[in-house]
């Protein structure tokens, strides 16, 4: 969200469950091509609806949720589906007395089964406390308590939750016995080895310090007219670093990591080694103020580096409203660029990476800027959804404002994903329909966007949620050949992959984190699997290792898994 130019000097709204009219299309479409996605919601079995908790103050915490993760809960090789739901909000706890509006049983968090093909059940009476009724934001998976399974840490409007998984897709909470406790808004997190000691922190962001039981009044004081406040009215909350003990207990480590001073206001975050030192620094994403860039200097302490990353604002030194987070090399030089999601009248923006953790705004010059001006953008992806070798860019788009039609005429609440095919090396065009399929088909209140190989057929789908409403699957069907997926080595590897036609391509291990959620952890490479002639690995805080021809499969699968022997790295 940002400061509105229309007619009300701060606002922001509640979302709701009905699409309204899209916006307009540009008129330059590009040549005729295939059609990307299709709609298979249905097919796939997915019934999961999000409710907002709407309430006529317009409570802002109404426009925020929700996420999802895409992950591997019962082992059995597939990609099943965690849905973040809201309901209800609470004055304080979950006591009878203490919801805003206590009719009717309350909603839980979701989780959905693949049976490998792409179609899903809905195994949340059988998963425990996975089926969490707090009043949710995002998820981050990781394995927090190091017994080799899956585990979710839960943000909420409220208590967060931590819930240790079993292997079969059960869940237990485990908060307490965790030694974390967190009962404020919450937002994004995600676990990441932040001294290199190979179990999982915790880093978790704090947004804003709102009174429900007050709630103010924005917008005009007439019937319809009313808006939730603009988050610049309310106090921002700082972030929290959680770090791991090594047994699944966690401390509260944010004033001796240097993590203190954060601004606060904050809805994204990720962990990735921009500065390709060996070690894994932190980026958010924040609402309104500056955006930060920790960089990690070793022993989980690191150093606010904002102002020299050039990351903190856009490239007019404004301040944006940062929302989603994408990572991912963008122009093919073999480092990490990162594309934020941000308010309308503003753009989303590129920030490329120009080495040891320099970057510049590339927005206007990636073709990234007056297409990203009127939407407001939420989640975000960047992989390779053509199988072309470089990466596309996926956003979820959604006004928070639901009666922005009053204040602005060319504004709607319901708003088309966008698209944008990277024609190389870095440049990017917008798709339309019907090449965007169905992802572009009509408008949706979008918030997250997730991708992943739900189908397992060798590319990447999208799962995208909205505010108070569906969540939608979408079935990649640009992609004609499989695509090689790797697994197996740490969060934040970095792969470089080189191809018998000479090019080298860089991907990641670990799930991009989008918003409020996380995509599926593999690193995917959109080239069939027997182009790669050797691959590096540069596993953060150790030592890079290549394997060349030999050590690659004689007989390549779409799927290799990594696995360290000694000081190197075997593919299986």
């Amino acid at each position: 969200m940002s400061r509105l130019t229309l007619l009300l000097p701060a606002l922001a709204a509640g979302c709701g469950n009905h699409e309204a009219t899209a916006t307009a299309t540009a008129p330059d479409a590009p040549p005729a091509g295939p059609v990307w996605f299709t709609d298979v919601t249905q097919a796939w079995g997915l019934d999961f609806v999000h409710d907002a908790g709407l309430t006529p103050e317009k409570h802002l915490p109404e426009t925020m949720g929700a996420g999802a993760a895409l992950f591997d809960p019962d082992e059995d090789g597939d990609l099943d589906i965690y849905l973040v739901q809201g309901g209800p909000m609470r004055l304080g706890g979950r006591e009878p007395g203490t919801f805003l509006d206590p009719s009717g049983p309350l909603p839980v968090n979701r989780l959905y089964l693949n049976d490998g093909l792409g179609r899903f059940s809905d195994a949340t009476d059988r998963s425990g406390d996975a089926a969490d009724d707090g009043y949710g934001m995002g998820v981050a998976c990781g394995d927090a308590d190091g017994d080799g399974h899956f585990d979710l840490y839960v943000t909420n409007l409220g208590a967060d939750v931590l819930l240790a998984g079993d292997g079969r897709a059960r869940f237990t909470d485990r908060t307490a016995q965790s030694g974390i406790s967190d009962e404020r808004w919450t937002s994004a997190a995600t676990f990441f080895d932040a001294e290199g000691d190979g179990d999982l922190d915790l880093y978790v962001c704090g947004y804003l310090l709102v009174d429900l039981a007050h709630p103010l009044w924005c917008g005009r004081r007439e019937p319809g007219w009313r808006s939730a406040c603009h988050p610049d009215t309310y106090a921002g909350l700082r972030d929290r670093f959680w770090l791991n003990l090594g047994d699944g207990r966690f401390v509260d480590a944010t004033q001796q990591a240097g993590l203190a001073d954060s601004s606060g206001k904050a809805l994204g975050v990720v962990a990735q080694d921009f500065d390709a030192d060996g070690d894994l620094d932190l980026y958010t994403a924040n609402d309104s103020v500056e955006n930060r860039y920790w960089e990690n200097l070793g022993g989980a302490t690191f150093r606010d580096s904002t102002l020299l990353s050039g990351t903190g604002v856009d490239e007019r030194g404004a301040t944006e409203a940062g929302m989603g987070i994408a990572v991912g090399d963008v122009e093919g030089d073999l480092d990490l660029d990162i594309l934020v999601t941000n308010f309308d009248d503003e753009s989303n923006t590129l920030y490329v990476n120009e080495g040891g953790g320099f970057f510049r705004d590339r927005t206007v010059a990636a073709g990234l800027e007056a297409p990203s001006r009127m939407p407001v953008g939420f989640g975000t992806v960047l992989d390779d959804f053509d199988h072309d070798g470089d990466l596309d860019l996926a956003v979820a788009n959604g006004h928070i404002i639901d009666n922005i039609q009053l204040y602005h005429d060319g504004k709607t609440h319901a708003q088309r994903a966008q698209l944008f095919e990277n024609l190389g090396p870095g440049r990017f065009r917008e798709l339309f329909e019907p090449h965007t399929g169905g992802l572009g088909t009509r408008p949706w209140v979008g918030r997250g966007l997730y991708s992943g190989d739900l189908d397992s057929d060798g590319d990447l789908d999208l799962l995208l949620t909205q505010c108070g409403g569906p969540a939608r699957l979408l079935r990649n069907d640009a992609a004609t050949t499989p695509g090689l997926f790797v697994d197996g080595a740490p969060a934040g590897t970095q792969l470089i992959a080189t191809l018998a036609d000479g090019r080298r391509l860089l991907r990641t291990c670990g799930a991009q984190t989008s918003y409020f959620g996380q995509c599926a952890a593999p690193a995917h490479f959109g080239v069939e699997p027997g182009a790669v002639v050797a691959l590096e690995v540069r596993p953060p805080y150790s030592a890079a290792a290549r394997i060349g021809p030999a050590g690659l499969p004689s007989a390549p699968t779409g799927r290799w898994r990594l696995e360290r022997e000694g000081p190197s790295w075997v593919v299986r």
